[in-house]
């Protein structure tokens, strides 16, 4: 039991230190947010020029099919410089500075902020107008969330604790132990199917939730090439990912490697990974391509399941014999004679 707690500790240290602390919340560093901007339109408008929201509100995009240049100016008496000039064809993505400043406002009354953002075409001398709102939708109800995660900390790790329960009534029970045997006391000895599997489960599970998290964030980002994004935004969960498949393939076979592999994996997302992402409980936009909610039960599965996963694989390795430890029965009943 030391050798295990002495890996389990250095294991999560290396961990901490590779992933640089908790990682990006989302794919491409985007994280949730309580508001968001939206486009009413071009005033007036400009045939071939369309401006878009993308990436959750963290960036527009400027495509020009005028035939002129495009250019974003900057605000009244400002220096910024870095603001985008499009040519015919071209698109362009950026973080306009009057939709930053109008996000880190106080939600309005009636939740709706107006901004604009004036683009010149071609050689124009009258800039137009880019109109658009920042907006703060309904918060999500976070109690909800925050319950859904204790369920499934809770669920595993009962199940657990009763198929060891049962496990040791059988020891218990069985007329070939003495009641003196250390595995009759229920603190070693049979591991049952019922808790072998619910933690491989639990562990597929986490495993799974996470992964489809992140490539479901990672499809919302504009720029650069999937595969790279999504493991840029994965981390040291890559790593982590394919421990928790070990483990939860070893623990089903009944592998006594098995339950510290859950444990190490569980312990590597639901404490070092994802905590940043519950903020997305509380907040309501959220960078996902496949919907807020759905994220949010990929959320909760992970952080909650992470938990009941290492609690449920301690409790899996307190149950499991040490090698050469136990006295065969046999010769405690004959008192060490031949």
């Amino acid at each position: 039991m030391a050798a295990r707690l002495i890996t389990t500790a250095l294991i999560s240290a290396v961990a901490v230190l590779v992933s640089d602390g908790v990682a990006w919340a989302h794919a491409g560093g985007l994280t949730s947010s309580s508001n968001e901007p939206v486009v009413v339109g071009i005033q007036p408008p400009v045939p071939g020029l369309t401006v878009t929201v993308v990436e959750a509100g963290a960036r527009l995009r400027l495509d020009n099919r005028t035939g002129q240049r495009v250019g974003v100016l900057p605000p009244p008496g400002s220096v910024i410089n870095a603001l985008p000039v499009v040519g015919p064809g071209d698109v362009a993505l950026w973080s306009d500075p009057r939709i930053v400043a109008a996000s880190t406002k106080p939600r309005p009354p009636d939740a709706r902020l107006a901004w604009r953002i004036p683009l010149r075409v071609g050689d124009g001398t009258v800039p137009i107008g880019l109109v658009g709102e920042q907006r703060w939708p309904p918060p999500p109800d976070a109690g909800l969330w925050w319950l859904l995660t204790a369920g499934a900390l809770v669920l595993p790790v009962g199940l657990v604790a009763l198929g060891n329960r049962c496990s040791g009534r059988r020891v218990l029970k069985s007329p070939t132990r003495c009641a003196e045997s250390p595995d009759s006391r229920g603190t070693r000895g049979e591991v049952s199917a019922v808790s072998r599997w619910t933690l491989a489960v639990a562990t597929a599970v986490v495993m799974g939730a996470h992964v489809v998290h992140m490539y479901g964030s990672a499809l919302v980002v504009a720029q650069g090439r999937l595969i790279w994004v999504f493991l840029a935004a994965a981390g040291f969960a890559v790593v982590g990912w394919p421990i928790g498949a070990a483990g939860a393939w070893l623990t089903a076979r009944g592998r006594p490697a098995g339950p510290l592999l859950c444990l190490v994996a569980g312990a590597l997302l639901a404490i070092i990974i994802a905590p940043a992402d519950v903020f997305s409980f509380h907040d309501a936009v959220i960078p996902f391509a496949w919907g807020p909610d759905l994220d949010r039960l990929l959320i909760a599965l992970t952080v909650g399941g992470g938990l009941g996963v290492v609690a449920a694989g301690w409790l899996l390795m307190r149950r499991t014999p040490a090698t050469g430890s136990a006295v065969p029965p046999a010769t405690e009943a004959s008192g060490g004679q031949s």
